[in-house]
């Protein structure tokens, strides 16, 4: 007979088994057919068959031993040290899960997922926020100093930029139009006073501090800071394609104003905007926050040295600015800009610290991109520069004219700059101070200056610093 069905196996005395129930142990059983068993089959030894077809259910508490190939469906394999051991190949038709959902394997998308995050396609990696703990590769960050550590025109927080539209640490600049007054530059951090921003790694922040308040805004009336970014360094977001990137913000920071403030993109070439909250949720306290904006595949980002994206924190806001809804996809409405924005102005004292600033592509924030103090230092000059007393130049005739020295940028600026001269003093060969007029810069680049002060006396020189510009 090719196949055998038994509801029980009932055990005889010359046997010597005794089968009871539809669940029994028999020491072996040889099928040269088939066997069809209706209860539960317990089999202590070795199962050995040239194929197994339909559904192996429940829970395997041993190995399995394959040579050949080996087709499973919802199958649970083993736990704590039990192995599911392969030798041929084993197809898995649906998703395997191994541990408690940390990873899974997804042959019918060509995936590999572990936990939430991280998932390896055939198109690449995604979700990885570090390498050993630390940063991934570089060139990420399309923020320049987001450590706050270059400062090159000296502000502090206890002396700080006043004016709209003055720079701070570099790169970051204030923009308002209020009837209060604020001052913002550099402070540095320590284990105190930076809290988890300095466990973190940063021991510089920008300080914004309100000295005269603004308890009630006009409509038009506005107060944050922000970073312009040029178009050259954000073609990496593919924005206004069919192909555009998210792009995500983190960054730490600190205030003395609890509540609702908004972090936002700006589009300067398609005059677009979005926008995102974040929670300051307890005063005076170092919080990181991270904040993901949506793809634009609406206007693209031109591919040159001119203003493409603004950055911008949000500090007040009047009804200009707040009137509509919140625009958290891309869009053209003033009124939506900063809806919720807390009055940063409204009281005097009120302290706002800002570091640890990245923006880059995709929806996953990774580790903070460090750069080299002098990559950073060179990256902050190409758009402004501090010379040293690098001009010198003699007169050896009476009533000369002018005499001239040439210099180059310390690196190449991003168009050429709005140049100030300082210090500039003449002198004559015993020391004495000499005189001169309209001392100024001349045939100026992206790459150099002639420096062109007028001396009127004889067997003279001067020095001179100078200051470069080439900011949005």
């Amino acid at each position: 007979m090719s196949t055998i069905k038994v509801n029980t196996i009932q055990s005889n005395t010359t046997a010597g088994v005794d089968v009871n129930s539809p669940l029994e142990t028999v020491p072996s059983i040889d099928v040269t057919g088939s066997a069809s068993i209706g209860g539960g089959l317990n089999v202590t030894g070795v199962v050995t068959a040239t194929t197994f077809s339909g559904a192996l259910t429940g829970n395997v508490t041993g190995n399995i031993n394959s040579s050949g190939v080996s087709t499973l469906g919802n199958t649970v394999v083993g736990g704590g040290t039990t192995q599911l051991v392969v030798t041929g190949d084993a197809r898995i038709t649906g998703i395997l899960t191994i541990g408690t959902g940390s990873i899974t394997l997804d042959g019918s998308n060509n995936q590999l997922k572990v936990g939430t995050g991280v998932t390896i396609t055939t198109g690449g990696i995604t979700g990885i926020t570090s390498i050993n703990s630390g940063q991934l590769g570089g060139s990420r960050n399309v923020i320049i100093n987001g450590a706050m550590v270059v400062n090159q025109r000296g502000f502090t927080g206890s002396s700080g930029a006043t004016t709209n539209g003055a720079y701070t640490t570099d790169r970051f600049y204030i923009e308002h139009s209020q009837d209060g007054a604020v001052s913002a530059g550099q402070t540095t951090m320590n284990s105190t006073v930076g809290g988890n921003a300095y466990a973190d790694g940063f021991q510089s922040a920008l300080h914004y501090r309100v000295t005269t308040a603004d308890a009630s805004l006009a409509a038009g009336q506005y107060a944050l800071i922000r970073q312009k970014i040029e178009g050259f360094n954000v073609q990496g977001f593919k924005k206004g394609t069919a192909n555009a990137q998210q792009f995500t913000l983190s960054f730490w920071v600190r205030s003395s104003l609890t509540g609702t403030y908004i972090a936002e993109l700006e589009d300067f070439d398609n005059t677009r905007y979005v926008a995102k909250s974040y929670t300051i949720d307890t005063a005076n306290t170092w919080e990181k926050k991270t904040l993901t904006y949506p793809a634009d595949t609406t206007g693209v980002f031109d591919n040159d040295n001119g203003t493409s994206l603004g950055v911008s924190w949000w500090l007040a806001a009047g009804s200009t600015f707040t009137s509509g809804t919140l625009g958290t996809t891309w869009h053209t409405t003033l009124a939506n800009r900063a809806v919720g924005q807390v009055n940063f102005l409204a009281t005097a004292g009120n302290n706002f610290f800002l570091t640890g600033v990245q923006l880059e592509v995709g929806p996953t924030a990774t580790e903070f991109e460090r750069r080299s103090f002098g990559d950073e230092l060179r990256l902050c000059q190409r758009y402004y520069q501090v010379s040293a007393t690098a001009f010198a130049g003699r007169s050896s005739l009476a009533g000369a004219n002018f005499v001239e020295s040439a210099s180059s940028f310390k690196v190449d600026m991003r168009t050429a700059p709005t140049c100030t001269v300082y210090n500039c003093t003449v002198y004559n060969f015993s020391g004495d101070a000499g005189a001169s007029s309209s001392p100024g810069l001349v045939d100026i680049t992206s790459t150099g200056a002639v420096m062109r002060p007028t001396i009127t006396g004889s067997n003279q020189f001067y020095r001179s610093g100078y200051t470069a510009s080439a900011e949005f």
